[in-house]
């Protein structure tokens, strides 16, 4: 360079005249000037390029310059970035569309930003400027923010879960399968007053309000539609119980116990409507009175033992009108089979042929199977009771007109009877 620069000024001196020509110590001087000055200019550059690659730049406030070479910037724009996006799904014209949804998202670009904020906190240059802190904050507020928009979004659809279950049971009659909930009226009224409270907003929602006006009515007006059916299925039962039968006699005297079982039902209702669905209970209440008298009568019926003798007395009178029928064939062929025939159920006593003639009994296409005489007959068995017992002498049709021999078929015993009876 030094060389280049003292034969360039020669050059120069023999153009101009060696009179304009400046004395070799100027020029020696000038170039050592110029090459110090390119030297410093060399190092200047240099040490600036060291600079730029070692460290970023930064803006005014702190924030890093725009350099995607930058671990640091990229850090920055990374959570600058996942906050905006975070900020993005909590709005509410994004949000209410799909609340779980726009949770996840907003909490995994949080975990992003969080991650890299890290990654600006570690390095000691940049956790001291104003932006990380900022970042930081805002971080903390929107996970805050987050955490109390999803908790109002899951309170709001557990009462509205819980509302639609009463609804449900109020309109369709469906049970209430969470446990939480009484099936009451008082439960309901607690829930609805617990609703308002926790879910302001959404209690006020219309939907919402249309499914409180649809159980309100059913707990204020439905339920006690229930009563004058209840008391004209009471009105009838009683009504029963004192009507007389072929005896004359009101009903309830053979049949106290049953009808002290027809009471059940109608106590069981009304016991749960009480308990369950009807704040006001006068008017069951004056049901539940009328049962009361009629219950009281039959209980004490039952447990003085009169509805035992009643009975007692009942039965011997049915057992005391069993009679044999009246003979209409004398044949001791046929009364000996007959004999024989029972015999495995105890004592025959006598045996009456009711049948004058055979009668043929045929298919349901009018074919003969069998001729029968119809007999009764009068047995004892091993306890000493006397029975009515049925049977009949038959003749099994064989085909061509032509019918087989006599024998005996027994049907069993029928009725207890008297045994000073059996004559008569």
């Amino acid at each position: 360079m030094k060389n280049i620069i003292l034969t360039i000024a020669t050059v120069f001196a023999v153009q101009m005249g060696y009179s304009q020509l400046p004395s070799l110590g100027t020029l020696k001087n000038k170039a050592k000037d110029a090459v110090t000055k390119d030297k410093k200019t060399e190092s200047s550059s240099s040490s600036s390029s060291s600079s730029s690659s070692s460290s970023t730049k930064a803006n005014a406030d702190g924030r890093p310059e725009f350099d995607p070479e930058s671990d640091t910037y990229r850090a920055y724009s990374i959570v600058r970035d996942e906050i905006s996006s975070v900020k993005s799904q909590m709005k509410p014209e994004n949000w209410d569309k799909n609340p779980e949804g726009r949770n996840f998202d907003a909490a995994k670009y949080w975990n992003n930003a969080n991650t890299n904020l890290d990654k600006l906190k570690a390095d000691p240059k940049e956790s001291k400027k104003p932006y990380v802190a900022e970042f930081d904050k805002q971080l903390k507020e929107l996970d805050i923010e987050r955490k109390a928009k999803f908790e109002r979004f899951t309170t709001d659809e557990k009462y509205k879960g819980k509302m639609e279950s009463y609804q449900r049971f109020a309109t369709l009659g469906w049970e209430i399968s969470d446990k939480t909930l009484e099936p009451s009226y008082k439960g309901y009224y607690a829930f609805k007053k617990e609703f308002e409270t926790a879910c302001p907003d959404e209690f006020k929602d219309s939907y919402i309000q249309g499914q409180i006006k649809q159980v309100d009515n059913f707990f204020q007006v439905e339920v006690y539609k229930v009563t004058p059916g209840l008391n004209a299925e009471v009105d009838k039962i009683i009504k029963e119980m004192y009507a007389l039968n072929s005896r004359n006699e009101a009903s309830y005297i053979l049949n106290a116990k049953s009808y002290q079982k027809s009471f059940e039902k109608p106590l069981e209702t009304i016991a749960y409507n009480k308990k369950f669905l009807m704040e006001k209970t006068e008017e069951i209440d004056a049901v539940k009175a009328k049962i009361d008298k009629e219950k009281a009568m039959l209980d004490e019926y039952i447990s003085s033992g009169k509805l035992e003798a009643n009975q007692a007395k009942y039965k011997q009178e049915i057992i005391d009108a069993v009679r044999l029928g009246k003979p209409a064939m004398t044949n001791t062929t046929y009364d000996a089979m007959a004999k024989t025939g029972a015999a495995e159920k105890g004592k025959v006593t006598r045996v009456v042929i009711t049948s004058a003639v055979w009668t043929v009994a045929k298919t349901e296409y009018g074919f003969p199977l069998h001729k029968y005489l119809d007999v009764d007959l009068a047995i004892t068995d091993a306890t000493g009771k006397c029975w009515l017992a049925y049977g009949q002498i038959r003749k099994q049709y064989e085909g061509g007109g032509v019918y087989g021999a006599e024998y005996f078929n027994f049907w069993g015993l029928q009725d207890e009877m008297n045994c000073a009876n059996i004559t008569k």
